[in-house]
């Protein structure tokens, strides 16, 4: 059975939109995972925490392309973090600056999302070595739907066995 999603969460459009907003040079809003060049210039992480499903999953059937689409609401919150210079006020800025209409209009389009809530930002400035690192955090709670689709071939022939023996209490006429 082969499956196709065809719309979800994606965090590279979504790393993207903040590097925009912030206006932050390629290489600055990067995956937790990845390694990248650290030290005064600051650098924007973003990362999935939690996505929890709203309601149940809608189905729907389309005959003519032989498919079957479940779509499923979601709440997925994502932590971003800032390090280096200015941290915590950069992260003041983007609280800010996510709810735009401009850049809410800019998650509609490019995410297919929305922003639901924001926590607090937190200063988690810390001693490293010799001195302090600037950091700050908070998390973002975004709206989506989850689509993926899957192959529903129809029957096109069915053996169908009678038994002569057995009293039906009703019959279903055969298309």
């Amino acid at each position: 059975m082969a499956t196709t999603t065809q719309q979800q969460f994606d965090m590279k459009v979504l790393r993207s939109l903040l590097r925009e907003v912030l206006s932050l040079p390629s290489g600055a809003v990067r995956p937790s995972y990845q390694t990248g060049p650290s030290g005064a210039e600051p650098f924007v992480i973003a990362s999935v925490l939690t996505s929890v499903e709203i309601g149940t999953t809608r189905q729907d059937f389309d005959g003519a392309r032989e498919i079957e689409r479940l779509s499923t609401a979601r709440l997925t919150t994502v932590s971003i973090e800032a390090y280096g210079n200015n941290a915590y006020e950069l992260m003041q800025k983007l609280t800010t600056l996510l709810q735009a209409s401009s850049t809410q209009a800019m998650m509609r389009t490019s995410l297919k999302a929305g922003l639901v809530t924001l926590s607090p930002l937190r200063d988690l400035t810390t001693v490293i070595g010799a001195g302090p690192e600037e950091r700050a955090q908070f998390d973002a709670t975004f709206s989506h739907t989850h689509i993926v689709e899957i192959e529903q071939h129809r029957i096109e022939h069915a053996q169908l066995i009678t038994c002569p023996d057995a009293h039906p209490t009703h019959s279903v006429p055969l298309i």
